[in-house]
């Protein structure tokens, strides 16, 4: 319990934040008919909510398996570096932990795991898990009362997928705040609009994906020690 409670106070934005919208995700599964049961098991199996509001929408569509894939790995790459950046943090650690510290890694469990030590720099192993697991339950909690209330309540859910593009605005604002190292941010914006007039809306995630891989491990190399 201690580890908890020293990790607790970094966590209290994402519990604000995870608790809203794993309401709104909830409410969106029943809205199309879903059960509680399913909406919890997305939201612990997944645990990715871009991924999950896009799965919703889904639910009406009949995609192959391979479109579906496709589709997982376009959304979710970026957590593939994000979790290439733990292999040094993690190397010592049992297997069950490495699963879990990367299960957990949304973006905002991400940003805490690189500023929550105590210098500011990357949390140590077991302040990742705990860290992880805290956020893991906020957003169950959230989903579960979302769900609940979408079960008993007529809820307008117009609107509501937006969420999700407002915590990840949110979060771009908190991580520019937090450091001087701002090539980054730009380098993720600029690489995503020019892929986008590039490549279309449709197609631009891994091009833009690549940009950004191969910029960011230059400027590590060359500017960060």
């Amino acid at each position: 319990m201690k580890e908890f409670k020293r990790v607790f106070p970094k966590t209290i934005p994402l519990l604000i934040s995870y608790l809203l919208l794993g309401m709104g995700f909830g409410v969106l599964v029943r809205s199309v008919g879903r059960s509680t049961l399913v909406s919890l098991l997305m939201s612990f199996g997944i645990y990715a909510g871009a991924m999950q509001f896009a799965m919703v929408s889904l639910f009406a569509q009949h995609l192959a398996v391979l479109e579906l894939v496709i589709l997982a790995i376009s959304i979710n790459l970026r957590y593939l570096f994000y979790t290439i950046s733990l292999l040094n943090p993690l190397a010592n650690e049992p297997l069950w932990k490495k699963m879990l510290v990367t299960h957990f890694c949304s973006d905002e469990t991400f940003s805490l795991y690189i500023t929550a030590g105590e210098d500011g720099g990357m949390a140590d192993a077991d302040d990742m898990y705990h860290i992880g697991l805290l956020n893991c339950m906020y957003w169950l909690a959230g989903t579960l009362l979302g769900a609940l209330l979408g079960s008993v309540l007529p809820i307008n859910v117009e609107g509501i997928d937006f969420m999700m593009t407002a915590l990840f605005i949110t979060a771009f604002i908190e991580q520019w705040k937090g450091t001087d190292h701002h090539f980054p941010a730009l380098l993720g914006v600029g690489a995503s609009v020019l892929a986008v007039l590039l490549f279309g809306r449709d197609s631009f995630l891994l091009p833009a994906m690549a940009v950004i891989l191969i910029g960011n491990l230059y400027y590590r190399r060359k500017y960060v020690n």
